[in-house]
């Protein structure tokens, strides 16, 4: 066994191959306070292939130059923007679901629930989370289980769990699907 660059790995696995079964997600994040963060949130929602990364808030409140150190490559190879827009049905076309990825009353571990193909994602701010008025406007809001001691997930990383389960329950799916077919 022998260590291979993952451009020359995902070569042989055409993982992008997902994209034309279904809708790329939407990747929103509210409030966001830290370069290092916003950077990190385009370099996920460009590794799962999202259509755009929306920041909502200011622009002018952030070092985009650090936001764009922190992003690498991916700065470039995705849409990304803020607004001070409030209303998620703007921002978010109609017919996908808007799921939160957030700890509250009424969510449901992202493990046991079954996410919707064509989705926009939303993660909260580093010590607020998603607001009140946003949450409402949500169609699902999961939690993702976290058993250590510290019982906060970065933002970034929370959105990568919840991305990357979102992306095996859809290859499931389809493997699934194409089993019933050759029944």
């Amino acid at each position: 066994m022998s260590y291979l660059k993952s451009n020359d790995l995902f070569i042989q696995i055409p993982t992008e191959e997902i994209y034309q079964h279904i809708p790329r997600p939407i990747i929103i994040a509210d409030h966001l306070m830290t370069p290092d963060n916003l950077g990190a949130m385009i370099r996920i929602a460009d590794n799962i292939g999202a259509s755009e990364m929306c920041f909502l808030g200011e622009e002018s409140r952030h070092k985009l130059g650090k936001v764009r150190r922190s992003a690498a490559s991916s700065r470039d190879n995705i849409r990304w923007y803020f607004t001070e827009e409030t209303d998620l049905h703007k921002i978010v076309p109609q017919g996908k679901s808007i799921i939160a990825i957030e700890t509250s009353d009424d969510a449901t571990c992202i493990f046991d629930t079954q996410l919707p193909e064509d989705a926009a994602f939303i993660v909260g701010s580093e010590s607020q989370g998603i607001r009140e008025e946003l949450l409402k406007q949500c169609d699902m809001v999961v939690y993702i289980p976290v058993p250590g001691p510290t019982r906060s997930l970065n933002v970034s990383h929370a959105a990568a769990v919840a991305l990357f389960e979102w992306q095996r329950q859809m290859i499931l799916k389809k493997t699934e699907d194409r089993s019933k077919k050759q029944e």
